[in-house]
């Protein structure tokens, strides 16, 4: 997956969670998408840029790339930001579904724990939602980082 579409797990203390919509396609720019949707994204690529604009020599993006995160803090529930999500997109359900014949519609949701445990509910009212709506979920674990045993001298 491209460096711009996994998530960056921050430092967390003990659990984080967070979540965004991403859209991407090889035939309808990201420009056209937030046309579409009347959404703002917090970021969007377009299909031909350069995937690390610093460097003239890296790789050319495939699709255009279209990401509106939820907006909460990753100290809230996994559910919390899926909820904020359907909210954002609430009436502008139809554009979506028209959007789905040419773009790839995801939910990302990321979820990690220091301790290795943790979860959530996703009621099945919200995924039959997640469902009508005709959008993928990828669920991206982070588990703890391994330990690093001391050396003795």
């Amino acid at each position: 997956m491209p460096d711009d579409l996994t998530m960056q797990p921050p430092m967390p203390d003990t659990k984080w969670s967070a979540g965004s919509l991403r859209i991407t396609s090889r035939t309808i720019s990201a420009a056209d998408i937030s046309a579409r949707l009347g959404i703002i994204p917090d970021q969007q690529f377009e299909q031909g840029s350069l995937t690390s604009p610093r460097s003239p020599n890296s790789l050319r993006r495939e699709a255009s790339v279209w990401i509106r995160g939820s907006g909460l803090g990753n100290d809230r529930w996994l559910d919390e930001h899926v909820a904020a999500l359907l909210s954002l997109v609430d009436g502008h359900r139809e554009e979506l579904l028209r959007l789905s014949a040419d773009c790839d519609l995801v939910l990302f949701l990321g979820f990690g724990s220091e301790d290795g445990q943790g979860g959530c509910v996703l009621p099945a009212r919200m995924l039959a939602e997640i469902g009508a709506l005709g959008v993928d979920v990828i669920l991206d674990l982070y588990p703890p980082a391994p330990e690093v045993a001391a050396i003795e001298m």
